[in-house]
């Protein structure tokens, strides 16, 4: 390893907490023991546990959330085509399980398969087959076998979807057929239990902490209240840090967001009365209301940091679903201020604007955390006209850090390096941090003045401030850059694939979306670049951005941008 990439290594590290380093240790110790102590029959024996004694509770958990679309292309009696990342492939009995292909980057194509929840988009007997399959072909402890086939992630949403399946009478399994699932079930929970995901947390320990709650009312006995407690007690810990106080979860993804608060809906849907459910609906409650918020006029969600449109619920479904619960409706806020995340905007008629003055994600899980601090989308009209770019793909490599890139959101890139020092695939060297964030609100609008440090690690140590001045028909900001020795500033424009736009000389452009066309004006010189956009996981779309060439930083470099609605 040479010595920048040691330095990237150092900074990432050192932000890291103990208990992370700890947990993370322990597991890649036993998982290369386990692969080379178990034999094939002790793999084996492990996958699967005889049921007998195991009771099924009467009263399991029930999912409020509707089935999702699991893409399922088309199936036949033995057969079915699956579409997860914009990539389709056909699984015919007995499947390939860990084709050899697959086995690369973030196996997040194979992880989405081995979730299952395509199962509940086929018939039963296909169903039950497929299930039977899997615990036929795929043990633990071969070669990498936590990473996709027995990963901890993976197994917290299967083990949900076969109890859902179970509890559903959709399945025709003969008695040996149960047992054999309910063992294999038996085998997961009992598999995850030892193997929580405490190195990564997150959002994945709150997948892991539902398949617990719902394992603990799948099943009765004291092995499962004890299941039960711990989902309990992780809970707890977990609400207090992972939820800010302004209802937004701290990995400031909207997207994930909306996740996690599915996950929690069905954690309470597990959950005896108790103080602590309790608290969780208040929690509930404030999170909503930021899906709602956060809920394009399209129906879409906000694309800041990793995010995409489906991969995870929508917006209108998370709020159904919390609706049937608590039998409350909720309406979006005009003004939209959540302070501890660092997110504000403005909902008039069909047009929201959004600002980032955002940390880039907790220091300890910066992982699905862009370069895009101080960055803005707008909707007009209905119609997204100024967008984030989106992910393509987690895998490490070029369309991997354009998602990731300062250049690629709305925001200003010094030197054409990124506010914070991304490298692999999820891993942050020195990020950025917000220095200040002040935000009043006005007669029809608000005004928002934030900065950044991210850029003091270049010579002269620049500093990129902006100010926001927004109202329904106009968004006005003005850029600072302070410090420096001559590096290059420029600001862009990401515009939605559906925009087209017009040069008019060198300061000026014309942005056209359907009805809505928004007038552009710098006072420094503007050009047009094609552009990616890339609304969800595998989905690529051509589009353009506009780029404004603030100047050299040098001391002192104030440029002003405004942005008129013109027509809707």
């Amino acid at each position: 390893m040479n010595q920048a990439k040691l330095k990237l290594f150092w900074h990432s590290v050192k932000q890291t907490r103990l208990k992370q380093l700890w947990h993370r240790a322990r597991l890649l110790i036993k998982r290369k023991l386990l692969v080379r102590v178990m034999s094939a029959s002790q793999a084996d024996a492990a996958a699967w546990h005889d049921p007998t004694g195991t009771a099924v509770s009467s009263t399991p958990a029930v999912p409020v959330l509707p089935d999702r679309l699991h893409h399922v292309v088309r199936h036949g009696e033995s057969d079915v085509v699956v579409k997860f990342l914009n990539r389709e492939r056909e699984m015919a009995l007995p499947f390939d399980w860990r084709p050899e292909e697959l086995r690369t980057g973030t196996r997040l194509w194979l992880l989405n398969l081995h979730y299952h929840e395509f199962l509940e988009s086929i018939p039963g007997p296909l169903a039950t087959r497929v299930m039977l399959d899997w615990i036929d072909q795929v043990k633990p402890y071969v070669p990498g076998y936590w990473l996709d086939t027995w990963n901890s992630y993976s197994m917290s949403i299967r083990v949900v979807v076969w109890m859902q399946l179970l509890a559903s009478d959709r399945l025709p399994l003969s008695d040996d057929d149960r047992r054999t699932v309910t063992g294999s079930l038996l085998a997961q929970m009992r598999f995850l239990k030892a193997n929580l995901e405490l190195d990564i947390g997150g959002n994945h320990l709150l997948k892991n902490i539902k398949a617990l709650l719902w394992g603990g009312r799948y099943f009765d006995g004291a092995e499962a209240e004890r299941w039960q407690a711990l989902g309990e007690r992780l809970l707890q810990e977990e609400l207090a840090e992972q939820i800010l106080p302004d209802g937004m979860h701290y990995e400031l993804s909207p997207t994930y967001h909306n996740q996690v608060l599915a996950d929690l809906l069905d954690c309470y849907q597990a959950l005896n009365d108790s103080p602590l459910k309790t608290h969780l609906a208040e929690r509930l409650a404030t999170m909503a209301q930021l899906a709602a918020d956060f809920r394009h006029p399209d129906g879409g969600v906000s694309l800041f940091n990793d995010a995409g449109l489906y991969f995870a619920y929508q917006p209108a479904e998370v709020l159904d679903a919390w609706q049937q619960i608590f039998g409350q409706q909720l309406q979006p806020n005009r003004l939209i201020t959540y302070p501890s995340s660092g997110y504000y905007g403005l909902r008039h008629a069909d047009d929201l604007f959004l600002a980032d003055c955002a940390a880039l994600a907790p220091d300890f899980l910066p992982a699905h955390g862009h370069g895009d601090a101080l960055s803005f989308e707008w909707s007009v009209g209905g119609n997204r006209i100024f967008t984030d770019p989106g992910v393509f793909e987690y895998a490490d490599g070029d369309m991997r850090a354009y998602s990731r890139a300062t250049s690629s959101h709305n925001t200003v890139t010094i030197d054409e390096q990124d506010q914070s020092e991304f490298w692999k695939s999820f891993r942050v060297g020195r990020r950025a941090r917000i220095t200040a964030c002040r935000h009043t609100t006005t007669d029809d609008g608000f005004a928002l003045q934030g900065a950044h440090d991210g850029y003091t690690r270049l010579e002269g140590a620049p500093t990129h401030q902006r100010a926001f001045t927004v109202t329904p028909d106009a968004v006005s900001f003005t850029d600072t850059v302070t410090g420096g020795s001559g590096q290059a500033c420029v600001s862009t424009l990401l515009l939605h694939p559906d925009c087209s736009v017009t040069l008019d000389g060198d300061t000026a452009a014309t942005v056209i979306n359907g009805s809505v066309t928004v007038r552009v004006e710098t006072d420094a010189r503007m050009r047009l670049e094609k552009a990616s956009y890339h609304p969800d996981h595998g989905h690529h779309l051509d589009t353009h951005r506009l780029v404004t060439e603030l100047g050299k930083a040098d001391g002192s470099l104030t440029h002003e941008t405004r942005l008129t609605v013109q027509n809707r």
